[in-house]
């Protein structure tokens, strides 16, 4: 589990004085490149290893050495300038299967947040899908809330003008604003694993931690999986909504005209396995069902030029939308967790639910 919160820039400025300058690597703005820490220097600097050669930066991150990072070159004018993008971090099975469970599960999860974790139980609902009329704030709201960005809210707190007076009433209604930092705030004043409802909330925090480790390994490919909560009278469950903006090397699209693939899987009471594949381009959107059999999918057909009505009535000019029977690998809850793996390293991962 994350234990602490280390806020800094995430920029490396490369000493030219460290050695001859013919040693420091020729560097290209906007390349990506490999590095190795090789140890930690007095007053904030980092000896690092590029491309074979050892440069000494200036840096206020965080850094262990023997670490494999990824730096991308912002600037090579007056100062040489390295972003770190992100360490080259590997998922192990364990924490892949966290991410499997919570989405493997037949039954619905019972509450496991008692009454001294309301806000838990209340942001739950906050982000929940609801099918009653659109919400436009769905995906802003579980990026914001899910806990998948505390860390950046903490970072622009601490790197802001925020008089000390103001910070504790500040710092408090992030904790309200934040599933993950909810859970840790009431585990903190409980004690870690204290109770069989403290160890699940726990678990369940590890579960939070194990998707950001997941999106912050595939976002330069511009691919995110979020999960999100569906209640229902007995309790409640997790979708999966996979989004995929196309990746960042595309550097000559306009940000309005990228393709925007979002899909839905979710397995539902009555209905079983459902997957939704939707396309959107400004306002051009496509899609498709994919259904366990054909009975469901006439259902879903029947409801299609609603659903193609619905869209129109908010600007959309619908293309296509049909309903298929899915292809078996298409509907597991596994597929797109697997896609995301597959994506940041080629090994065989075995999978223990």
């Amino acid at each position: 589990m994350i234990a602490g919160v280390h806020v800094s820039s995430s920029e490396m400025i490369v000493n030219r004085d460290h050695g001859k300058k013919k040693t420091i690597p020729k560097f290209i703005k906007g390349q990506v490149i490999p590095a190795k820490i090789l140890r930690i220097l007095p007053q904030g600097k980092a000896e690092i290893l590029v491309n074979n050669q050892k440069l000494a930066v200036k840096t206020a991150l965080s850094l262990t050495p023997g670490e494999e990072i990824q730096l991308k070159v912002m600037s090579k004018k007056d100062d040489i300038i390295l972003k770190l993008i992100d360490p080259v971090q590997k998922m192990t099975s364990q924490q892949v299967s966290s991410l499997v469970r919570l989405f493997s599960t037949k039954e619905a999860l019972p509450d496991i947040f008692d009454t001294k974790t309301a806000g838990v139980k209340t942001l739950l609902y906050e982000m929940a899908l609801k099918s009653d009329k659109p919400d436009r704030e769905f995906l802003p709201r579980l990026i914001e809330k899910m806990g998948m960005v505390w860390e950046k809210k903490l970072a622009r707190v601490f790197s802001g003008n925020t008089p000390q007076a103001d910070m504790k009433a500040l710092l408090e209604n992030l904790l309200q604003q934040d599933l993950k930092a909810n859970i840790l705030k009431h585990s903190f004043l409980a004690g870690s694993g204290s109770s069989e409802t403290g160890k699940t909330a726990l678990a369940f925090l590890e579960t939070l931690e194990n998707f950001q480790l997941l999106n912050s390994g595939s976002s330069d490919s511009g691919r995110f999986l979020l999960p999100f909560p569906i209640f229902n009278d007995s309790g409640f469950r997790f979708g999966q909504m996979f989004i995929d903006t196309g990746g960042k090397s595309k550097e000559e699209d306009r940000e309005g005209d990228k393709v925007v693939n979002i899909s839905f899987l979710l397995d539902m009471t009555r209905l079983g396995p459902l997957r939704a594949d939707f396309s959107i381009l400004k306002q051009e959107i496509s899609g498709r069902f994919l259904l366990e059999n054909e009975k469901i999918c006439g259902l879903f057909k029947a409801g299609i030029p609603e659903l193609k009505k619905k869209l129109g009535a908010i600007h959309y000019h619908v293309r296509n939308i049909d309903c298929s029977v899915a292809q078996q690998e298409e509907i597991r809850p596994t597929g797109f967790i697997e896609t995301l793996v597959k994506a940041r390293d080629d090994r065989v991962l075995n999978i223990v639910i």
